[in-house]
């Protein structure tokens, strides 16, 4: 039996005034998928994975995370509850990621856990040190990056 499908883009195209971007690109995911994403540097990868979590929203095309489609209007999402929710199934390393400087180590940690899966505090800071600990950085938790 086949896995469920759990991310569908259907004809995703992005335009940033005259310049298409993404021209009708279609990818399906299912359950326990891993899927590479390749092409040379300013191919699109990037802005076609923003459009998948609507960090950009794509021009046309329909994008739904577990059967659910993300209505766009206007260029903007309708929902943003719905996007949340999708966040909340979809993960995303961007290529630049970086550290908050403002926040400590254990206060980055627990950025996404408390403001995107909404998760308890406490829960999220007891998980979070046990995560420092497991990572050698236990003595760092309470130090800012720079």
């Amino acid at each position: 039996m086949a896995e469920a499908v759990v991310l569908k883009a259907e004809d995703i195209c992005k335009s940033f005034g005259s310049l298409e971007v993404l021209k009708g690109i279609t990818l399906e995911a299912r359950n326990h998928d891993v899927i590479s994403i390749l092409g040379s540097s300013g191919s699109g990868k990037s802005t076609f994975l923003r459009c998948l979590n609507m960090l950009d929203p794509p021009t046309s095309g329909k994008v739904s995370v577990h059967g659910e489609e993300i209505v766009v209007k206007n260029g903007h999402p309708a929902d943003m509850r719905q996007v949340e929710r999708a966040r909340q199934r979809l993960g995303m390393v961007f290529q630049q990621f970086n550290l908050w400087t403002h926040r400590t180590a254990i206060e980055n940690v627990m950025e996404g856990p408390i403001h995107v899966l909404k998760q308890p505090k406490a829960e999220v800071k007891e998980r979070a040190e046990a995560l420092l600990v497991r990572v050698g950085l236990a003595e760092r938790m309470n130090m800012y990056p720079s």
